[in-house]
């Protein structure tokens, strides 16, 4: 029983020492002012968005908060969730500046608690690495937070070890309606100027 303890407390403290290396590493990057960040809110979201009437949204990885501040001048009620706390702190500001109200926490996504048929849209923009690497299978959670009738928005980069791969998306939400998916050649947010392998993903809880 001790032996699985101490075991159990290594892997702990493991898990921590790596979301620790994670948070300063992203911190980091978010400090940056020479970063090549885009900070226009992505063009897929605005394309799923475009006949919903606002509703409750929680961003995943939400950055310096370009999709949730555009989400919240749109009328939805959005909670943005990140590890890193200088991005969360670069999106708060911006929030209070345009004066719109913006609900932020400081989480590793592993450990946040999505709850159950809670959200109108989940969104993950440039995630894949996360979703890949994560010892945990973030379909179904995902899944589950969606309210009847809700949205999953992703948007990411394919292939390689992290990204995401052929029809990965369709398969595990394949009880969804898929409601438009991409795996094309073409500029992706995190790398303006160039061609990439990006898949987009828009996906609809049954009612």
């Amino acid at each position: 029983m001790l032996r699985c303890l101490v075991s159990m407390a290594a892997i702990a403290l493991s898990v921590g020492a790596q979301t620790a290396d994670q948070r300063e590493a992203w911190n980091k990057r978010y400090s940056d002012q020479k970063a090549p960040f885009n900070r226009s809110p992505g063009r897929l979201l605005a394309l799923a968005l475009a006949d919903r009437m606002p509703g409750e949204a929680i961003d995943l990885g939400m950055g310096e908060g370009r999709n949730a501040i555009f989400l919240v001048q749109q009328g939805w009620r959005v909670t943005g969730v990140d590890l890193s706390d200088v991005g969360v702190e670069q999106a708060k500001k911006r929030a209070a500046e345009l004066g719109v109200p913006l609900v932020t926490v400081v989480e590793d996504l592993d450990q946040y608690d999505l709850g159950r048929e809670r959200w109108d849209l989940i969104m993950l923009f440039y995630m894949h690495a996360w979703y890949h690497l994560s010892k945990l299978d973030h379909a179904r959670p995902l899944r589950d937070a969606l309210k009847p009738g809700g949205l999953l928005v992703i948007e990411g980069f394919a292939g390689g070890e992290v990204g995401y791969q052929t029809n990965e998306l369709l398969r595990a939400f394949d009880d969804l309606k898929i409601v438009r998916y991409e795996d094309v050649m073409d500029e992706a947010d995190w790398a303006p100027g160039e061609k990439s392998h990006i898949v987009r993903f828009v996906g609809e809880k049954p009612r």
